[in-house]
């Protein structure tokens, strides 16, 4: 049986597991930290004060939504899973959630977001998945919007290299920057700025360093673009190739 990501965060009691990895486990509450940055310059660098309308793709458990719900006017989260939207609704205040798969019911209909985020989801989804999904937001992007997503699964980092080395099995799927290239290709958009994170080779069971010395090293080594490919979570802001 082929593997569908649509099904995969399904289980009534998923939400709650979900989220307190994010809180339990270091390495991981240590990324979520980073990507917080990262969030908060793509906001300051892109909006500059701009009204923001703001529409979280596969959004879970509300991680994105309510980072940046104090910068936006329109906040809207949608998700097919009832039990990581169950604890996203807990921490907002003001955003709306849609439980839907908007890539077989577009319940969004006609409506227009400047700034659309997905993270946590290319990488893990088939690659059927991805194009579908891709193409939808696309369709609800405004013409001065950016498309945020982030591919935590470089298959070129080093992490993914040296589990390759050692022959070890790294999960589900994941993605290349060709396959990223081809997916921002199909659909028209262009790549109008890269941030990384994670280059130090780590797992979510596995570090190599101390939580307090790799937070130091990966802050710096988050500032140098040649390290790009080489790290484990790549966040890409896009825009329509026509702009």
């Amino acid at each position: 049986m082929l593997f569908d990501y649509r099904k995969s965060h399904l289980a009534p009691d998923y939400g709650q597991a979900y989220e307190r990895r994010f809180h339990e486990n270091p390495y991981r509450s240590l990324m979520w930290e980073l990507e917080q940055r990262v969030l908060t310059r793509i906001v300051e660098l892109f909006y500059n004060g701009r009204t923001i309308r703001h529409l979280d793709f596969a959004c879970g458990t509300g991680r994105i939504l309510a980072h940046l719900e104090n910068f936006t006017t329109t906040s809207v989260g949608v998700d097919l899973s009832p039990s990581m939207l169950e604890v996203a609704r807990q921490k907002l205040e003001r955003g709306e959630i849609i439980e839907a798969d908007i890539t077989r019911n577009d319940v969004l209909g006609d409506r227009k977001f400047n700034l659309i985020t997905a993270f946590r989801f290319f990488p893990n989804a088939q690659p059927q998945l991805r194009l579908q999904t891709m193409r939808q937001l696309v369709k609800h992007l405004d013409t001065d919007g950016f498309i945020v997503f982030n591919n935590h699964k470089n298959l070129s980092s080093l992490t993914y290299r040296l589990a390759r080395l050692l022959r070890r099995r790294s999960g589900n799927y994941g993605m290349n920057i060709t396959e990223v290239q081809n997916l921002l290709s199909e659909v028209g958009l262009k790549v109008a700025k890269i941030y990384h994170i994670g280059v130090i080779p780590s797992t979510e069971n596995h570090r190599l360093l101390p939580r307090p010395l790799l937070r130091i090293l990966e802050a710096a080594l988050s500032r140098c673009a040649i390290f790009h490919n080489l790290a484990q979570n790549v966040i890409f802001v896009c825009k329509c190739a026509e702009r």
